[in-house]
Parts: C-alpha cells; sequence; structure tokens
C-alpha cells in the first residue's frame, strides 16, 4: 500500500500551499513522484481563438502580455513548489528516482492535460481554495466524475495525516472506492471511525455491513474501525458532525452515490462533506 504517482493541482493562489504541501509529504513517505499540474486562465486561449475566429488578430503588445502572464504564473507555482518538496526533504525538478516533485509545464488545456495524467495517478490533489473559485471547481468535477480519479482535498497541515480517520459507510460502490484508494493514508491514521447515519442508509440498495468492511480493513493490515452510529434528516451534517466528534484529520467517503438529479434537489451528504472547509482533510471517490 503506497502512493506512487500523484497530481497536486496549483493556480498561483489560494490552495496551493495545502495540495503541494500535503503532496509533497505523501510522496516522502511513499517513495513516490508528485506532477504539479498549474491550472491556467482560459482567457488567454479563449481570446487568441476568438481572433482567430474571426479572421482579426491580437496586437503582438496583446500577445506578449499575455505570454508574461503565464510566465508569471508559472513561476510562482514552480517557486511554490520547489519550497514544498524543499520542506518535505523531496528532490524537486524532473528526472528519475524517487521521492521527487516536479512542474508540469504549460501545454495541454489544464482539463485534457488533467485526464490524461490522472489515468495512471494514485490521487489527484486539491486544496480546499481551490474549490472556492470557477476553473479549479470545474476541474474538480472533471477529475471525480468524468476521470473517475480518486480526490483528496487537502484543508490541513500534512502532520495532519497521521491522525484520527473517518469513514462514512453506506456500502456503496463509490464508498468502496474510496476506501481503496485511502489504504495507504488509513494506514497512516492513530485510529480508525466508521461513521453511518442510519437516517440515510438504503439496505435495499446497498450493504452498509461494517463487519465486511472491517474484514477489508485487516485483510489489508491496517486494523479496524469502531463503528459510530449517528441520526440525523441531513445525512452530511451528521456524519461530519461524528467525524468531528472523533477528532478525525481525514474523512473518507464516496461522492455522488445517489442519482444527480436526487442531489441536485436536495442536496446530499457529498454537498455537506465540501462546504465543510474547515473539516478533516476529505479523500473522496464516485
Amino acid at each position: 500500500m503506497s502512493l506512487k504517482h500523484m497530481i497536486a493541482i496549483a493556480a498561483g493562489g489560494d490552495g496551493d500551499r495545502q495540495a503541494l504541501g500535503l503532496s509533497s509529504s505523501l510522496a516522502g513517505q511513499h517513495d513516490g513522484v508528485v506532477e504539479v499540474l498549474p491550472i491556467y486562465p482560459e482567457s488567454a486561449a479563449d481570446m487568441i481563438a476568438l481572433g482567430m475566429t474571426l479572421g482579426a488578430t491580437l496586437s503582438r503588445t496583446a500577445i506578449e502580455e499575455l505570454a508574461a502572464a503565464e510566465r508569471s504564473l508559472q513561476d510562482r507555482i514552480e517557486e511554490a513548489a520547489r519550497s514544498a518538496a524543499n520542506q518535505a526533504d523531496v528532490v524537486f525538478g524532473s528526472g528519475e528516482g524517487a521521492p521527487r516533485m516536479s512542474v508540469l509545464g504549460r501545454g495541454l488545456r489544464p482539463a485534457l492535460a488533467a485526464s490524461r495524467h490522472a489515468a495512471l495517478a494514485d490521487l489527484v490533489v486539491f486544496g480546499q481554495g481551490h474549490l472556492d473559485h470557477g476553473p479549479g471547481r470545474d476541474l474538480f468535477g472533471q477529475c471525480l466524475l468524468g476521470d473517475r480519479a480518486p480526490i483528496l482535498v487537502a484543508r490541513q497541515d500534512p502532520d495532519s495525516l497521521s491522525g484520527p480517520a473517518a469513514i462514512a459507510w453506506d456500502g456503496s460502490p463509490q464508498a468502496g472506492r474510496a476506501v481503496k484508494a485511502a489504504l495507504p493514508l488509513l494506514a497512516m491514521a492513530s485510529e480508525i471511525h466508521i461513521v453511518q447515519c442510519v437516517t440515510g442508509l438504503d439496505p435495499d440498495a446497498t450493504d452498509p455491513d461494517t463487519d465486511a468492511l472491517n474484514a477489508y480493513l485487516r485483510l489489508h493490515g491496517v486494523g479496524e474501525g469502531a463503528v459510530v452510529l449517528v441520526e440525523g434528516e441531513d445525512e452530511g451534517a451528521a456524519l461530519i458532525a461524528a467525524a468531528r466528534g472523533r477528532m478525525a484529520t481525514l474523512l473518507v467517503a464516496g461522492a455522488w452515490g445517489h442519482s444527480r438529479l436526487r442531489e441536485a434537489v436536495f442536496g446530499g451528504a457529498t454537498r455537506a462533506f465540501l462546504a465543510c472547509k474547515d473539516g478533516p482533510n476529505l479523500l473522496l471517490a464516485h
């Protein structure tokens, strides 16, 4: 159980410190490699495409200013990544060997680049700050729902992953994929809690058997979890409260296990997990 290849998202602002710090620390602990994927503003490409479509051309000054803005953003991301790598005692820059962190260059649009790189990634790491603006939210949705990549939303410092972990378990395929992706992180946790909101369980649709989950965890050598049962009409809020009550610094959960229509109408637990910005680090899988 290890994290050998991770993608960390960086946008040159809020969220980078969390994502880069947590991913570089994990690379150091698991002898892994982190590729930092910059999120560039799409305005530059859109303006150029629009100009070509209309048969117009951008002035040399406008093109130079766009290029300079991109270089400045790339420089800020590389500086932040180098700092995070140094703090975690991880080699910075492209090359062979691990642990290592490198920054991908400007090439494909972020959405396409993310799909290609996430295909063989053990984890895609976002900072909480990335979810607070449009481009980050859009890329998060694509990676989670479109690419089916396991996502770690970093909210706390790297040392937090040695604290208690909580698993929101309803027996769904989404929750199962989240647990499988989280095994290396669960092995690092000081203790594990299995939290269930009995009000929201649907035994006819899934098998929320905690004994089966604990048998799986034991088989993989991460111990077993203490079962915590809660009630509440707001399933997500109840599960978050249970995780916080056990001082969990990591919450593992399936994302959007119900139909998207039901989630859109009723909100769903996933929305509550994402809204808890100061809560535990969050590992999601769909």
